[in-house]
Order: structure tokens, then C-alpha cells, then sequence
């Protein structure tokens, strides 16, 4: 059933398609991806109780490393792509992705922003980068950036894309949203990095309280 469900999105007009079943952009050169690429495994549990706001913790774990989130709200995992995490907007018009990319040998964990500015454009033919600046996840910043191109050639999409050093590699976190929803996609991706977590010194994932005295 989910197979032919699938293949009726793709077999549709693709200007009409939601931004999620549209031919993505090709993958990050294989030289910068994480060698033995493990699929990317994540569970969904959902957390309340007395004093606390219920919500949906994300923990992924990708080979040896683990991670967590808060599931921003109305948004579902989608598990169709293994080799990477993504989440898909109610209305299927904004995509949030993350993945682990290796770090530049001989970097000082300091990321160069012209490396990662290329590494974006040779990944998305034609695209024009729109805006550079910086965010911050998991108390680090890093390079960042807003790209607008065409999927499938002639639908227009606007992506914004951050590259955070950690001791496990580079963490890539991406928004990719229909020109008109990016305002919208854009709170979901600032709850994403605000909630996401990384192991502690001492190996444990330490996840946000979600307390309803606010």
C-alpha cells in the first residue's frame, strides 16, 4: 500500500507535488559523508506529566553516536531515506533534515564558511545563496546559510542550512520550504536546534524539560 501510495505522488504533476516527494537535490559529495554510513536510527517517545508540557522526544542513534530532540509541533518523522533524519511539515511543505557529515582532516574544529559555502552549491546546481550569516545548536555556532533553487528544474524552494563542528564530525541541520511557508518552516527549524542535544562528557543525553510554568 505504501509503495503505491509512492508511486501516485511521483507519477503526479511535479509543480503540483509536495515539497517532500519532489526529486531532492543531489547528496553531499560521498567524500564528505560519514564513511560507513550506518543507517540513522530514531525512536519517538512521547514525555509529560505533573508540571511538564507533553511532548515527543526524537533519540536517534547513528552508529556509535547519539542524539535527541523535541519533535516541533504538527511534525512526523519520515523514514523512507535511512541515511539521514527528516521531518515532514502537516501541510508536507517543509522539510527538516539532519545528518552527520566527517570533519575536514586537519581542521581545528573551526569550519571554514567558503568550504561549506561550495560544498552547498556543488549540491545544488543552479541554486543561488540568498543570505550567509551564523546559528548556534548544541551551545556551538557555525556557518549557515540561505539558498533559494529550483527542484526538479522549475519549482521554486528556499533552504537554510547549518554546519555545527562536534567532537563526533560535522552536524548538518537543513530547512528546505516552498517560498511562501519558509516564514512558518523557519520557526519549526529554530525549535528543532534549540531542543537538539549531543552526549555529555560523561556519555549521557541530557534532554530539555518541557515545564508548563512559563
Amino acid at each position: 500500500m505504501r509503495a503505491i501510495k509512492h508511486f501516485a505522488l511521483f507519477a503526479a504533476t511535479l509543480a503540483g507535488l509536495p515539497i517532500w516527494a519532489q526529486p531532492a537535490s543531489p547528496a553531499d559529495p560521498s567524500v564528505n559523508l560519514a564513511t560507513n554510513r550506518p543507517a540513522y536510527l530514531t525512536q519517538i517517545k512521547r514525555v509529560g506529566g505533573p508540571g511538564l508540557l507533553p511532548g515527543d522526544f526524537a533519540y536517534v542513534t547513528f552508529g556509535t553516536n547519539k542524539f535527541g530532540f523535541v519533535m516541533p509541533a504538527g511534525f512526523r518523522l519520515e523514514t523512507q531515506d535511512r541515511q539521514k533524519v527528516t521531518l515532514i511539515s502537516p501541510d508536507l511543505n517543509c522539510l527538516l533534515t539532519f545528518r552527520m557529515l566527517e570533519p575536514i582532516p586537519g581542521s581545528d574544529g573551526e569550519l571554514d564558511p567558503a568550504y561549506y559555502r561550495q560544498l552547498l552549491l556543488n549540491g545544488h546546481p543552479g541554486g543561488k545563496i540568498v543570505d550567509e550569516f551564523s546559528l548556534a545548536a548544541v551551545s556551538r555556532r557555525g556557518p549557515a546559510f540561505d539558498l533559494r533553487w529550483n527542484a526538479a528544474g522549475t519549482v521554486p524552494r528556499l533552504e537554510r542550512v547549518l554546519f555545527i563542528s562536534s567532537d563526533a564530525g560535522v552536524l548538518k541541520f537543513s530547512l528546505a520550504s516552498s517560498l511562501e511557508k519558509f516564514e512558518a518552516g523557519r520557526q519549526a527549524f529554530s525549535s528543532f536546534l534549540m531542543t537538539f542535544r549531543i552526549p555529555e562528557k560523561d556519555g549521557r543525553l541530557n534532554m530539555p524539560v518541557l515545564s508548563d510554568r512559563l
